[in-house]
């Protein structure tokens, strides 16, 4: 029989003392790679980090971050503003301006890891709120910080993933309190995960749905109205951002990826799913047993795992969805073992279900930990990337120096580096992806061949051999090289076709 992990002891030391150094090195780990990957010149930390320093910088610049995408420059902004908001605020404020890529990279890697600290902040005060004790508190946040996917190192994820802990917490503090102002304040976070990422949908719905559940009509009555209230509020705002039409083309109509089995196939394939399994049966345990407990925190998460965890199941069908749509519902499993713990009666079956929490959550935040670690070395050097930077701005100098680029002029640009993100507003077709990552055309780019023949778009630039210029299944006659610069091609349009 194992010792008891929360008094038993080991060589004089206490078993759960132990347990949490080695939680606490894996997170030092998670940590420091990080921080590595954040000073990094590459383009690309994961999730297509292209779309969304394009998002702040329009903010910045003061553009519509909404517009037709069926229309020059032909961008898709897929998600709700928070993030881009935000991270513009805190630019501003620090005297960025809009047109410095690679400040703006670093500004958006920097908030999106000063939120995943946060994150664990509230994860660990959600725990203790709903009565875990000291060292499975520590082991749920150590946890669930560690196996945040590579889409949250800069994008909205960072800031939903905080706003669903912080959901959480608030609701927790009205079970023991009672207070009105906790029920306001979990509506206004829930909506604010909405305006955040559009799947921000589930923690703004489960305490709405425990309170249904359970017949507390007056509770839901005011969590209702603050989220009505917080929703036209924030909606309203949005409007600002672009026309009502168009944020409907872009949150809305520009997620219609296509069905795929993708992620389905990625975490159900055996050399996958041996992580995965030991979560959906801790998920599996804190549902039924938290269902069938009078401990009311454990009720709510009973609810709230399912639904986030159907939700990300149901929504991964989408085509290019990843298993970053799983981190919430794992977040909040832990957050439910942490605080079902001190619940278990039967001394056998709480030291079972301790040692297989604090085990299995060990080697899945070193195995997410890890994957964080391939994925810092795959590829080049880190200098080849600091060399994309400095050929796309000498590029930069020589369309605007000396061949007259003006700032309505338009230009196509065939590859992803910061070249796109140095002619903000210019550069057409910046969200490549949702091309290439659609099973059908999204939208209509009629506007996109004429404007690739009237002579809207001025200049090509490529980084490949000069050659016919070809894009959404056409090619575009009439174009020639005429100047080169560090392996880019530029473009013009031939004057006697």
């Amino acid at each position: 029989m194992l010792p008891s992990l929360e008094t038993g002891r080991l060589g004089g030391l206490p078993i759960r003392h132990l347990v949490s150094a080695v939680i606490l090195g894996i997170l030092v780990w998670n940590f420091s790679l990080r921080c590595e990957l954040l000073v990094q010149y590459r383009t690309e930390l994961g999730g297509v980090e292209h779309n969304v320093i394009h998002g702040i910088q329009k903010v910045m610049l003061g553009q519509d971050l909404y517009e037709d995408p069926e229309q020059p420059p032909f961008d898709v902004i897929q998600y709700t503003p928070g993030y881009y908001l935000l991270c513009a605020a805190i630019g501003k404020v620090i005297g960025m301006n809009g047109d410095e890529a690679r400040s703006i990279f670093l500004l958006s890697r920097t908030i999106s890891l000063v939120l995943w600290l946060i994150t664990g902040v509230i994860v660990y005060r959600a725990c203790r709120v709903g009565g875990a004790a000291v060292w499975s508190g520590f082991m749920a946040t150590g946890i669930a910080l560690c196996s945040a996917w590579e889409q949250s190192f800069s994008r909205m994820d960072a800031l939903a993933m905080a706003l669903t802990a912080a959901t959480v917490l608030s609701f927790m503090r009205w079970f023991r309190d009672q207070r009105r102002s906790a029920l306001i304040i979990t509506g206004i976070l829930g909506v604010t995960a909405i305006l955040t990422k559009q799947s921000g949908v589930v923690i703004a719905a489960a305490p709405g749905l425990y309170l249904l559940f359970t017949a507390k009509w007056k509770a839901l009555r005011t969590i209702v109205l603050a989220q009505l209230i917080t929703l036209c509020i924030g909606l309203g705002g949005t409007f600002l951002l672009g026309t009502s039409e168009a944020f409907y083309q872009n949150v809305v109509l520009g997620l219609r990826n296509g069905f795929s089995w993708m992620m389905w196939d990625d975490l159900f394939a055996p050399a996958t799913y041996k992580y995965f399994i030991g979560w959906h049966l801790l998920a599996g345990f804190v549902v039924i047993r938290g269902w069938r407990s009078d401990h009311i925190p454990s009720r709510f998460l009973a609810v709230a795992i399912p639904l986030s965890l159907g939700f990300a199941l149901v929504t991964g069908l989408k085509y290019g969805s990843r298993l970053n749509y799983m981190h919430e519902s794992l977040m909040l499993t832990f957050i439910g073992i942490a605080v079902i713990l001190p619940q278990l009666t039967k001394t056998n079956w709480k030291n079972a279900i301790s040692w297989a929490f604090a085990l299995y959550g060990c080697l899945f935040a070193a195995f997410r930990t890890n994957s964080v670690a391939a994925w810092y070395r795959v590829g080049e050097p880190d200098a080849m990337h600091e060399e994309q930077l400095r050929k796309d701005l000498a590029v930069r100098d020589l369309l605007v120096n000396e061949l007259g680029l003006k700032p309505g002029d338009k230009v196509f640009i065939t590859y992803r580096e910061y070249l796109e993100h140095l002619l903000v507003g210019q550069s057409l077709l910046t969200q490549k992806d949702i091309v290439q990552y659609s099973r059908e055309r999204l939208f209509d780019y009629s506007a996109f061949h004429r404007a690739m023949t009237d002579g809207t778009v001025r200049f090509v630039i490529t980084d490949q051999a000069s050659g016919p210029v070809t894009y959404l299944d056409s090619t575009y006659s009439g174009w020639e090289p005429i100047r080169g610069l560090n392996g880019r091609t530029i473009l013009g349009r031939r004057t006697n076709p």
